[in-house]
């Protein structure tokens, strides 16, 4: 969640605040504004996203790009000639 403490901070929220609205520990809080915890599970991600009123796309600062989406192999067209 790379832009935790940066949403955080903009929302005038201490750690502990966030962490009591979330019900997690201020500790999780600072592991993952810190990057010790980089996977982080929807059941964390999203009712931290729902306090900061982020999405978690947001929150996690994902990008979607036309790259970074599985694409299906390219189908080659034959021309058939008569």
């Amino acid at each position: 969640m790379t832009q935790l403490k940066a949403l955080r901070e903009l929302r005038g929220l201490t750690q502990e605040a966030l962490a009591t609205q979330v019900g997690i520990s201020t500790s999780t809080v600072q592991k993952h504004e810190q990057g010790v915890l980089s996977n982080v599970s929807l059941n964390i991600a999203l009712p931290i996203a729902r306090a900061l009123s982020v999405s978690v796309e947001e929150l996690c600062a994902v990008e979607i790009t036309v790259s970074s989406v599985i694409q299906p192999p390219e189908v080659k067209e034959e021309v058939m000639t008569t």
